[in-house]
């Protein structure tokens, strides 16, 4: 496929995205795990293609050095490096100079390795960005959609603009250097978030490690956890080590830093060949999933999302008026119609009182957003709304923008009808290690990414699936993922392949 999107080189120069460098010590301790090293020396050629200022390259050098070899014995016109900050290009040039006293101009590239093919290497050994494609700078994200449609990694472009937006860069550097800058048979080890090994969704189409007539395969993972090799950073992150021209097999080692050591686990899939990865430390055999019978209609959800607005449609308080009106934030005044609970942590031990309400502006039979028209029947909301127009107008995002350009810019995201179900079984995700549904009464709403629900219409089917929810085996299957603590629970898909969904 012809890629015809071209990006100034002036604008390539100055991006910075998801620039995450690689500590020192890291670099080095992945050097010893994988035995670059050796295959370098060997002859080797090896090629990092997001090099920053280079300090996955230095630390090769570093532990030939400390191995014993002289600089003139070590194989550096072996040696690449690119990147698409001119800056960082120029500061990792200028650090092999002051080190080494090496010129490295014709070995390290300013160029983004998206359309770079000069380099075919045996080893690729790099950190690439950890960015979603929706928080791309607007620019590149535009340049880089048929680059994602060319690596296979979404059906279509739709697609990409909508469900599979949260799709990372990561993958599309990984999946892009394997098929166009590595040799036949050779293997890459890469820096990266664990969401693309670990997570639904998104990065399915990546973890079918196929390029048209090329597959390569996942071969080991090392997966951080606790420690913090990037201060900072709160994504989940690893190491992992691909083969090119190799058939993907399961399980997968997977090694996890826990009290002190590394633990040694089996990784494989769940459901599909590219699902996400389960995380078994008891056997190197896969699993069959407990499967729970539910109705047609209890498909698990995300919470409200109001897209960068809580300030707006949540609030910290609320009093009645009359049977029709309420004051909340002792400030504002609307139709109590309109204003829920919002389930929060405290509620979880305690459904007495909320402790905060959100407004939602979306008609309770269908869960559409209100029409203009059903707006204008109520000038409280409508008064209260228009006051914040032009900050709604302007969320980001496809999702929401498409109801904005219909003109109902007061809507929000992870509203619909079964966000007025009678009953809703919720779990809470972030910050959480341990998996404690309860039932709450339907007009109390979940947080999104905090909480997920199923929702439920009779109290009998809630009961029960509340009971097979709490079967210690579904707890299990979510700390197989190993991303306890993380939004990971609160994706719907996550729950989803446990429930054998059908009518009743």
């Amino acid at each position: 496929m012809k890629i015809d999107i071209k990006i100034s080189e002036s604008l390539a120069g100055e991006y910075k995205i998801g620039t995450i460098f690689t500590p020192y010590l890291w670099s080095k301790f992945a050097i010893q795990k994988y035995g670059l090293l050796n295959d370098w020396l060997d002859g080797k050629t090896i090629l990092d293609p997001t090099m920053g200022e280079g300090s996955l390259l230095e630390a090769l050098i570093d532990v030939g050095l400390e191995n014993g070899y002289a600089l003139r014995e070590l194989p550096i016109e072996n040696m690449f490096g690119v990147d698409i900050n001119s800056y960082f290009h120029a500061e990792a040039m200028k650090k092999f100079i002051d080190k080494y006293s090496i010129d490295m101009t014709e070995r390290f590239f300013n160029n983004d390795i998206l359309t770079f093919s000069q380099i075919k290497a045996d080893i690729i050994f790099g950190n690439p960005p950890w960015q979603n494609f929706v928080d791309l700078p607007p620019a590149y994200k535009d340049f880089t959609k048929a680059f994602f449609h060319k690596y296979n990694l979404i059906g279509n472009t739709k697609r990409l603009l909508l469900g599979n937006s949260r799709i990372d860069i990561a993958s599309l550097v990984i999946q892009k250097t394997i098929i166009d800058n590595m040799n036949n048979n050779g293997y890459a080890v890469f820096f990266i978030p664990l969401s693309i090994l670990l997570n639904d969704g998104a990065n399915e189409n990546f973890r079918l490690f196929k390029v048209e007539n090329t597959s390569y395969s996942l071969s080991s993972v090392y997966d951080f956890n606790s420690l913090e090799v990037f201060p900072g950073i709160s994504t989940r992150y690893g190491i992992a080590k691909f083969n090119r021209n190799s058939s993907q097999q399961h399980p997968i080692p997977y090694y996890r830093f826990e009290n002190g050591q590394w633990n040694h686990y089996y990784a494989s899939p769940a459901k599909k060949p590219n699902g996400a990865l389960l995380v078994d430390g008891n056997s190197n055999k896969k699993k069959p999933l407990l499967k729970i019978k539910v109705p047609s209609y209890a498909i698990p959800r995300q919470g409200i999302n109001t897209c960068g607005a809580n300030d707006i449609f949540f609030f910290n308080d609320y009093s009645m008026i009359d049977h029709d009106s309420c004051v909340v934030n002792k400030k504002y005044v609307l139709p109590k119609k309109f204003l829920f609970p919002l389930i929060t942590a405290k509620n979880f031990s305690d459904l007495s009182e909320p402790v905060k309400w959100v407004l939602l502006p979306h008609c309770h039979n269908t869960g559409l957003p209100l029409t203009e028209n059903e707006l204008n029947k109520y000038p409280l909301l409508l008064y209260y709304l228009h006051q914040f127009k032009e900050r709604l107008i302007k969320r980001k995002g496809t999702m929401i923008n498409a109801h904005i350009k219909r003109g109902l810019w007061w809507s929000l995201l992870g509203v619909g009808k079964y966000s007025f179900s009678k009953f809703k079984i919720v779990w809470e995700a972030y910050g959480k290690k341990s998996f404690l549904p309860r039932i709450f009464n339907g007009v109390w709403q979940a947080n999104q990414s905090l909480q997920a629900f199923i929702p439920c219409n009779d109290i009998v089917v809630a009961k029960k699936l509340l009971t097979d929810l709490c079967d210690p085996r579904v707890e299990n299957y979510l700390l197989s993922s190993k991303m306890e603590g993380t939004m990971n629970w609160a994706q719907p898909g996550k729950i989803s392949a446990l429930l054998d969904i059908s009518d009743r």
